[in-house]
């Protein structure tokens, strides 16, 4: 028995119990308004391009070019090496890894359907070899919505990319075209550039230029042979300015010269989709990309993976199977701080004095 007079603990009573369930639903709560569930069409796209990931392998195998499982996790076939004679800049291994996530082409199918894209038209992608995996969710994610695709690539790429040989981006592109019930890919480019320096191939080795001439022609596609940043500049605008239908979105995907310019400023630039606003356009560069801003023209700056990837919900080096909202870091944080806010508030026990 206790002794009069001495205190002794007593459960808090129902009004606490309730405040732990009202603070278990508001997180459950939370938890759901912090995903953002895939579509049917977006689950079929998410699936075609895994189905293609996983035909390039093979295919790839089937060639003598078996990947490196350490690398390339996932088995996507979109990761190449450390250095080869065509590899113009340092890349990160992990951003190659997150650029081949199928959550990206699901993405970028939002953007488009955001900016009320729809079939027949004209979007103009503008890119480097430097991210493979994304290059082919862009391309998937609009033939999905049946856009009207104005296509150009750089050949040359940095480490980790389309930097293989026997697997350049003309090699993988000619695979995916070719595999699947439907094809995984219809797009073909208008014209590649050597890439590298002012888009010419400079800074390359005689071996890896020839390299990418010879993919280029093996693809059928024309090489074009610019003498200056300026000339590939001037084509790639050729590309935006002045056609019918008019151009409704241009990707600018990688960091090659012609896209970027010479304009330093440019890479402040965040990356996502950018509208068209002076004090955006100051900053954006003497490239490709800057002009078309410039001109009125939305621009998808698809650089910069790692900031764009925790912005878009895209995991950095592990896939999900679901895909995190925009900003769904708020979230998680709110959730955070009412769960210490009850927490310091929050008595398990009163006391009382003993009879």
């Amino acid at each position: 028995m206790t002794p009069f007079g001495v205190r002794r603990p007593v459960g808090a009573g129902r009004g606490s119990v309730v405040r732990l369930l009202l603070l278990t639903l508001a997180l459950c709560l939370l938890w759901a308004l912090g995903r953002s569930p895939l579509t049917p069409d977006e689950r079929r796209l998410y699936r075609k391009v895994e189905a293609a990931q996983s035909c390039l392998w093979s295919e790839l195998e089937a060639k003598g070019l078996s990947g490196d499982v350490v690398a390339d996790p996932y088995r996507s076939g979109f990761i190449g090496v450390e250095w080869s004679a065509v590899t113009t800049t340092l890349g990160s291994l992990a951003a190659k890894r997150c650029a081949t996530d199928p959550l990206w082409a699901v993405r970028l199918l939002r953007w488009f359907d955001e900016l009320g894209l729809s079939a027949g038209d004209r979007i103009v992608v503008l890119a480097s070899s430097s991210f493979p995996g994304l290059l082919y969710s862009v391309l998937a994610a609009a033939e999905e919505r049946g856009l009207n695709i104005e296509l150009t690539v750089s050949l040359g790429s940095s480490t980790w990319g389309a930097n293989r040989p026997g697997a350049l981006w003309p090699e993988l592109a000619a695979i995916l075209r070719r595999g699947g019930f439907l094809r995984f890919l219809r797009t073909r480019p208008l014209f590649y550039t050597l890439g590298g320096e002012e888009e010419a191939g400079h800074g390359m080795p005689e071996e890896g230029r020839a390299l990418l001439s010879e993919a280029a022609r093996a693809d059928g596609v024309e090489l074009f042979q610019n003498k200056t940043l300026s000339d590939v500049i001037e084509r790639k605008m050729r590309l935006v300015e002045g056609r019918t239908p008019p151009t409704r979105l241009v990707v600018s995907l990688g960091g090659s010269e012609g896209n970027m310019g010479t304009d330093p400023e440019v890479l402040t630039l965040p990356p996502g989709l950018l509208l068209p606003d002076e004090r955006i356009a100051e900053k954006a560069g003497n490239g490709a990309l800057g002009l078309s801003l410039r001109e009125g023209y939305p621009v998808l700056h698809l650089l910069n993976l790692r900031l764009l990837a925790d912005a878009e919900g895209i995991a950095w080096d592990l896939r999900r199977n679901d895909f995190a909202a925009r900003g769904f870091v708020v979230h998680p944080l709110f959730g955070l701080a009412l769960f210490v806010l009850v927490l310091m508030t929050h008595r398990r026990w009163t006391w009382e004095e003993g009879p």
